[in-house]
């Protein structure tokens, strides 16, 4: 599909997405997603093609679907598969000049058996499959809500929607002990990080990165590299309290490549004229030794972004949370940890004060920022107390807003049934479980599928 559409992300079906500007390449999507048709299919060019695994939707950002398995002439190949309404399609979406679709395996279209094949931007071709050709009647009497699995589902029957009826504790003490091993290898990751760089630069870093969310992380990586905290704290290091936020958001939106802001992106900051004006003076004043290592405007990714995580608002809020802390981060962290609340004394250092960083977004990087680093720096430390203080903080934070992975593999594995979210644990558990499970089609491997097992093993006795 074409990624510069403007496309609806949701779940419940082609009538409810009215800003959606072809239905039809939805539909096909859909008829894709849930196997609506018959099988073996055959590619034009006389490959015969199963479908192990459809893939997952991506809501068009890229390759409609991403992590596909299908079974071609006898070989099990994996990759992404594009869905359009006609071959060309995908010449009039640029796919062919787009390094993000190398990775199709299969083009999927409505009509047009006779049209050339295409070509990746590396020069290999797409086999392609006319899917009109596999259903049991004509596309434009095919209804989206016919049965259909809704785009976005992980997989077709739920995991286990018993257990979840009936014993919504052992799911949730699934997901709690799933999100204990991914919090476990977030301390791994960063101790690796600390026994190589200085603990401040690490926390920078894992807090721009975090900022930068999966769209940004490159470029907000190139900025922690490219202006490391020492440098910038020097140039805060005497500055006036008042000053102190922009001359640093000044530091961190001109490496950033942002300076002079251009109209959109200081409407992105909610910046005044004045204000734009006083980050700019700032830049022209401090910022000549970092001229010429700016990171590049087009490495930043703009576009089908809320307002709230545009880059130019996120290194604001990075400008906020430093010029807050002048006696260093790392040192107001374990402050805020040692007091006497110290979910609500991060919160309140993260987002409480902070205008351009929501209290949910704040949340985000306490789970996912401040207690692994808090783990990893307590032991490495050997500040005890830092580390009990955030193996505390970790068992009583409450789960976030969610997102769609954490939705949609709730969903998979509760069906109608769902369990509620209450904590951090259990929340970060189900992202665990779509990463290291579902995405890989590891249902074998998955402590859900054991327990919804083992509960059948239960049943089956009892019964009998």
């Amino acid at each position: 599909m074409s990624a510069s559409r403007e496309i609806c992300i949701c779940f419940r079906g082609v009538t409810e997405c009215p800003i959606m500007s072809d239905v039809a390449e939805i539909l096909i999507a859909r008829i894709w997603n849930s196997q609506s048709f018959r099988q073996p299919l055959e590619t034009t060019d006389g490959q015969r093609v199963r479908v192990v695994y459809p893939g997952v939707w991506t809501h068009g950002f890229g390759p409609d679907f991403r992590d596909a398995m299908l079974d071609i002439d006898g070989r099990l190949v994996s990759g992404d598969v594009e869905v359009e309404i006609n071959v060309d399609g995908w010449y009039q979406h640029g796919h062919d000049g787009n390094a993000d679709f190398d990775d199709v395996i299969l083009q999927v279209v409505a009509r047009d058996r006779d049209g050339d094949e295409v070509r990746r931007s590396n020069g290999g071709s797409v086999p392609r499959v006319v899917l009109s050709d596999y259903l049991d009647q004509p596309l434009n009497e095919v209804s989206a809500a016919s049965g259909m699995r809704p785009l976005g589902a992980i997989g077709f029957d739920t995991c286990a929607p018993d257990v979840s009826a009936e014993q919504p504790d052992l799911i949730r003490d699934v997901w709690q002990r799933a999100g204990d091993r991914r919090m476990q290898g977030k301390v791994a990751t960063i101790s690796g990080e600390l026994a190589m760089y200085a603990p401040a630069q690490v926390l920078y870093a894992r807090l721009l990165d975090a900022l930068g969310f999966s769209r940004n992380r490159e470029p907000m990586a190139e900025v922690a590299a490219r202006l490391p905290l020492d440098q910038l704290l020097l140039r805060l290091d005497g500055a006036p309290e008042t000053e102190r936020f922009w001359l640093a958001a000044a530091l961190l939106l001109g490496i950033g490549g942002f300076l002079p802001l251009a109209p959109p992106d200081a409407a992105s900051g909610r910046l005044e004229p004045a204000q734009t004006a006083r980050i700019e003076r700032h830049w022209a004043e401090s910022g000549a030794a970092w001229r010429g290592i700016e990171v590049p405007a087009g490495f930043w990714t703009r576009a089908r972004l809320r307002p709230a995580a545009h880059p130019v608002r996120r290194l604001l809020a990075a400008a906020a949370i430093i010029s807050a802390s002048p006696e260093g981060l790392v040192e107001h962290l374990t402050s805020c940890l040692t007091a006497s609340n110290p979910q609500k004394a991060i919160a309140t250092w993260l987002a409480g004060e902070n205008p351009y960083l929501g209290k949910d977004h704040g949340h985000e990087l306490i789970v996912n920022v401040v207690v692994p680093f808090a783990l990893a720096y307590g032991e490495e430390a050997y500040q005890a107390n830092v580390r009990d203080a955030a193996a505390e903080l970790w068992q009583q934070l409450p789960a976030g807003r969610g997102n769609s992975v954490t939705k949609s593999t709730r969903e998979q594995i509760c069906g109608e049934h769902p369990v509620p979210l209450r904590s951090a644990r259990a929340e970060q558990g189900l992202i665990h479980i779509n990463r290291q499970g579902c995405r890989h089609m590891r249902c074998h491997e998955c402590p859900i599928a054991h327990l919804a097992l083992s509960w059948k093993g239960e049943i089956a006795a009892e019964t009998g």
